[in-house]
């Protein structure tokens, strides 16, 4: 989330596909509707890495913070294409601009509240943001050290100190001063970090724990790596929110839990899981079964998002260093054969460039079809004819390892000698994200912070954003005629020249392997039968969008 000016939000409503594989009126379909009542059970076999807004910048943790917190503007709770548009959250529109699109200015809705029923005021805004530029919480998108005018030497609020770049000349009046344009800063505000913290709730890393509520869900209980339980919070007013619609009385998400269990579980739909839902897709082990019977297949809602899912090579360690050896890599890789570990087809399409093509900008090419002879000569070419060892970044996840082995087992084929470095899903992206904890290859992945390739390939590729800890930058990628390029492109006015640019500068930087497209991701999930209203979000990697469902009436 960086150094530009972002393709406009007309871009949003790219033609995305996102729908249920069942049909109109059944259990999983958006027409069924959301229904009050009981209790919606959540089955996710991942953690929840963060829940703090200032830290949460990993896409499940978004879709369940979305139920607890608000922000100044949001995605709609929709399926399709409608799902990737932002609109009014806790503002009353997308921003005011002025000054150029320097500044911009927002005003918070009448009648918004916290969990203890006090208002919600533009201070409460402004600290939520100010608390991102603190160093004891670096996990979060670097939007306000980049784009606030003082950001590069603010370090955040916690020692007393506020970031004058950011004023609220009333309590229902928010004026952020950016040191550049930004054409959509109104979508850079649906992030977890422009939600409300209240100055006295504030817990350094320990608000991790209880973020206090904004949304129509408080936290009552939470156990980490386990179990969050959350109720209704009673000051949450629907009338003050187009999204999100507070319809089951409480949400409780185990976490951890084995992926094979969910999905018999699932598949059963006995008790208490038959209004639960499935977090994360079913597994490969479970697709057959699944697709081959018509009543669970009813039950099936596939997402598909504008994620890609790559390797991250490590450019600044040898012998990824070398771009002969990064592009052996890329030929060596066996794609199909990761696809099948995350269920084949369902789970996606074959990647061949890192701009999907649900994303605008996207360009038909394979710069590095498969070929183990030729992986083999730019080895030798660069010197490694007896092959080179590499130690990969794996989740330890059921699904992690699995994806790990199969890297190890393709790249091995043509000298490449693997070591698996599993690193606990729980602590996964802040561990690679930390440059002195990343090794040579990472499981990579990157959603656009809305739908675009300005919040794509600025954020995990230029050579700017690479910082000790929460970096995105993975492959530590630095070119400066790319920075540039960033900057040039920032600058265009027109979004579809703008995408055209990014399309032509993401095959610009293909040449140099920094990275390596696996999937293009869709999400396969169950829903129980009396779940309603379920679908695929896109800003989701296509999981269920959890503000939106319901259950049935009790009978």
């Amino acid at each position: 989330m960086a150094v530009r000016s972002e393709v406009d939000r007309k871009l949003l409503t790219v033609a995305l596909l996102v729908v249920g594989v069942t049909a109109c009126g059944g259990p999983g379909a958006p027409g069924a509707g959301p229904t009050g009542g009981r209790t919606l059970h959540v089955l996710s076999s991942i953690d929840l890495e963060h829940l703090d807004p200032a830290r949460n910048y990993v896409t499940s943790a978004q879709d369940v913070g979305r139920l607890i917190y608000r922000t100044l503007t949001t995605y709609t709770g929709a399926p399709g294409a409608k799902g990737a548009v932002i609109v009014p959250d806790l503002a009353t529109d997308l921003g005011r601009s002025s000054d150029g699109a320097k500044t911009w200015t927002f005003t918070l809705k009448p009648g918004v509240k916290f969990e203890d029923g006090r208002p919600i005021t533009s201070k409460d805004i402004k600290y939520g943001v100010e608390r991102t530029f603190a160093p004891e919480l670096p996990e979060g998108p670097p939007y306000g050290r980049i784009w606030l005018e003082g950001g590069e030497d603010y370090k955040g609020p916690l020692k007393g100190e506020e970031l004058d770049s950011i004023q609220t000349p009333d309590d229902r009046t928010i004026v952020f001063r950016l040191n550049r344009p930004v054409a959509d800063f109104g979508s850079a505000v649906s992030l977890p970090m422009f939600a409300p913290v209240p100055k006295d709730k504030e817990a350094g890393v320990a608000y991790d724990n209880r973020p206090f509520s904004s949304g129509p869900y408080k936290i009552a209980a939470f156990e980490p790596k386990k179990r969050v339980e959350l109720v209704r919070n009673t000051h949450w007013d629907a009338a003050t929110d187009t999204v999100r619609t507070g319809a089951p009385d409480r949400i409780v998400i185990d976490l951890n839990l084995d992926p094979a269990v969910v999905d018999q579980r699932m598949i059963a739909a006995q008790g208490a899981d038959a209004d639960a839902v499935q977090f994360e897709p079913i597994s490969a082990a479970s697709v057959a079964r699944v697709l081959g019977d018509p009543a669970l297949k009813g039950r099936l809602v596939i997402g598909e998002s504008t994620n890609t899912r790559f390797l991250s090579l490590n450019t600044g360690r040898k012998p990824l260093s070398d771009v002969r050896v990064r592009q052996a890599l890329a030929h060596a890789l066996d794609k199909e054969a990761l696809r099948t570990t995350r269920g084949g087809p369902i789970a996606g399409d074959v990647a061949t460039t890192i701009l999907g093509p649900s994303v605008p900008g996207h360009r038909d090419e394979d710069p590095y079809p498969a070929d183990l002879a030729k992986a083999k000569t730019l080895l030798a070419s660069a010197g490694y004819a007896g092959g080179v060892d590499l130690t990969l970044d794996a989740p330890a996840t059921p699904g992690g390892k699995a994806q790990a082995e199969a890297i190890q087992a393709s790249l091995g084929r043509a000298g490449f000698r693997v070591k698996i470095n599993e690193i606990s899903g729980s602590a996964y992206w802040s561990t690679v994200g930390t440059l002195s904890q990343q090794h040579d290859v990472v499981i990579d992945g990157w959603t656009p912070d809305w739908t675009g390739a300005s919040t794509f390939l600025p954020n995990i590729l230029d050579g700017r954003m690479i910082v000790k800890q929460g970096n995105q930058n993975r492959a530590r990628y630095d070119l400066k005629e790319v920075n540039a390029r960033f900057d040039e492109i920032a600058a265009m006015p027109d979004p579809a020249l703008a995408a055209t640019a990014y399309g032509e500068l993401a095959t610009r930087i293909m040449a140099d392997a920094p990275v390596v497209p696996f999937l293009w991701d869709k999400a396969a999930v169950l829903v129980g039968p009396n779940v309603v209203g379920a679908y695929g979000h896109v800003g989701y990697v296509g999981r269920v969008d959890l503000a939106t469902i319901g259950l049935k009436a009790a009978r």
